[in-house]
């Protein structure tokens, strides 16, 4: 969850960012400027990579059965997040203080916030390490167990085990109630897993989209 939210911040930024750089009198002086560059990294490392190292976080349990070691989550996640931006965030500066694409020479002005980015930079692959490190040693060592649904997800793959059987569910299963009931008191359980035959045909005879598609036919 912390990775999906700093998806939105970092995507805002990098969405906001892009205005400018579609205005004609602004992206005169932008075209071509570190701006673009942290543009481009808010909208690609802040946006798919964040939402990738979310993604991962949450499907390995369903995969493996095993389950990315907490601590070091977050540890990862805030050492990630802080020092993407004070990575990129200064390229806006450095992009409208005049500082070109592509160069290794550059106005004396300029020194100091390059080497905050360059310093930034290394301390975010730091931070990749951190993760590397925890998916390795989840995943080879470690091995915490998880083959229930660690999350108390209410989509339908995760009421079976993890990892999932290889047929995965015996008989369709019947759905119950809705995915958007997550911590409401008393709510019905997702689905009947392993149904009788004639609920299932129950069931999907009653469903709307079978009742207009037999209507039309």
């Amino acid at each position: 969850m912390l990775f999906a939210l700093a998806f939105y911040f970092n995507f805002l930024i990098g969405g906001i960012s892009g205005v400018f750089l579609s205005d004609v009198p602004a992206d005169t002086t932008e075209h071509g400027s570190f701006f673009v560059m942290a543009h481009f990294h808010y909208t690609i490392m802040g946006g798919l990579i964040f939402a990738f190292m979310a993604g991962i976080y949450y499907w390995l349990p369903k995969m493996l059965g095993i389950k990315l070691n907490e601590k070091l989550g977050k540890i990862h996640f805030w050492t990630m997040f802080i020092f993407f931006n004070t990575t990129f965030l200064p390229l806006f500066a450095l992009g409208m203080a005049g500082m070109p694409r592509r160069v290794f020479e550059y106005a004396r002005n300029l020194q100091t916030l390059n080497d905050w980015v360059s310093i930034s930079a290394f301390c975010l692959g730091g931070s990749i390490l951190i993760f590397v490190i925890n998916l390795v040693m989840s995943t080879l060592f470690w091995r915490e167990r998880e083959t229930g649904n660690p999350w108390r997800a209410r989509s339908l793959e995760w009421q079976l085990t993890s990892p999932p059987p290889a047929v995965n569910f015996e008989r369709i299963p019947v759905v119950l109630s809705g995915p958007y009931e997550y911590g409401v008191p008393g709510a019905p359980p997702v689905a009947d897993l392993d149904p009788p035959p004639g609920v299932v045909a129950a069931a999907y005879a009653a469903a709307p989209g079978h009742q207009e598609a037999e209507a039309r036919s």
